[in-house]
């Protein structure tokens, strides 16, 4: 019986693996090629608590996009925070009359986390037809609101999410990129199928109609994940939402320090995915419950085993690889395989994690 049920698992996840592949490959949407974007009036938001070591960076990549100064209103919002961070914002604020910053007030905790709830304050003052959204501790690419606004236009949809990596780094961190250029491959493999599955708040276009109909970041219900929230109700209301994959759109961000932070991370993360459709959960459940499985059969029989493994971990490594080079980037496969150790200690960690009676931790503020 349970002999049976392992093989089932270990075929299934097998064949999941291999279908990402064929279907990243044959069934890739590309948004941004079709035509010459005009320059709408675009709103850049970025929240920022507690980020004066991150801030110079990101403002660096704000220097040098490339798009008409004055068809970009970038709109910061310091969350009482208790470094440098009001400074730097202020100084650079004063120098550039496209820019204004937001002092956030606290606002109820019970309707909205403390990031929903500086968008929700920092939304009133942007008067974009666009708003593009990303994190302080970001840098984005000269091309990312061209990019951006060009796949939307073609599309002609209500909400457009980038891809996001994690750049040069430690071993710890490349773990982590691998394990989110294998998530969002996954998510862009479903939304080109046309399952939408969740959007990223660090590099996420919403047009003002889209965000206007839902009520902004003050209508939807709290989470600890609002930019899945606000997917979510924006595609309730109608508008299309597409997963946009290019080199022009790929954001850089900062990788967890310690493994504390990381499954602090991943338990934010879960609170949304406990919210995806029974068929989206299954699919990550596949990739959980592959290694019990698989490790129960090495045991039985060994060679055939391990034979196994070795060749789930060649066809995932290959969809990690391939779905870089879309954006432009090469990974080494070889250290590639030494991402499995990884995925398997974080895959189970974080359900442990979830599960365990603690609060969750977002930049000093406890939620649970």
């Amino acid at each position: 019986m349970i002999y049976g049920v392992a093989v089932v698992v270990v075929f299934l996840l097998l064949l999941q693996d291999f279908l990402l592949v064929v279907l990243l490959q044959m069934n890739f949407e590309k948004y941004d090629e079709t035509q010459k974007p005009d320059f709408p009036k675009v709103s850049v938001l970025i929240p920022c608590r507690n980020e004066a070591q991150n801030l110079p960076r990101c403002l660096d990549s704000l220097e040098n996009l490339d798009y008409p100064e004055d068809r970009i209103q970038f709109v910061f919002g310091n969350d009482r925070s208790t470094d440098k961070t009001a400074a730097i914002l202020s100084s650079w604020v004063a120098s550039h009359s496209n820019s204004i910053l937001v002092e956030v007030v606290e606002g109820d905790s019970k309707r909205r986390n403390g990031k929903a709830n500086a968008l929700f304050q920092m939304a009133k003052s942007a008067d974009g037809d666009f708003y593009l959204f990303t994190d302080a501790d970001c840098e984005v690419p000269s091309q990312w609101i061209k990019s951006m606004v060009l796949a939307q236009k073609n599309a002609d949809s209500g909400i457009v999410t980038g891809i996001t990596h994690i750049g040069i780094c430690s071993l710890f961190g490349k773990m982590q990129a691998f394990d989110w250029w294998l998530s969002l491959g996954m998510v862009k493999v479903m939304n080109d199928l046309g399952i939408s599955v969740t959007s990223m708040g660090n590099n996420m276009l919403i047009t003002k109609k889209a965000y206007d109909s839902v009520e902004g970041f003050e209508g939807i219900p709290f989470s600890l994940t609002e930019d899945f929230e606000m997917g979510k109700a924006v595609e309730k209301k109608g508008y299309k939402a597409i997963h946009h994959v290019s080199e022009e759109n790929l954001v850089g961000t900062l990788p967890q320090q310690n493994i504390k932070g990381l499954l602090g991370q991943r338990k934010r993360w879960m609170h949304g995915a406990m919210d995806l459709p029974m068929y989206w959960r299954a699919v990550l459940a596949m990739q959980v419950l592959f290694f019990p499985a698989i490790i129960y059969l090495c045991f039985l029989q060994p060679f055939e085993g391990v034979s196994v493994w070795l060749i789930k971990v060649a066809i995932q490594s290959l969809f990690i690889y391939l779905f870089s080079l879309k954006t432009g980037q090469k990974l080494k496969i070889t250290t590639l395989f030494l991402f499995e150790i990884y995925y398997l200690f974080t895959s189970w960690s974080t359900i442990v994690y979830y599960f365990w009676p603690s609060k969750t931790d977002w930049k000093g503020r406890k939620y649970g």
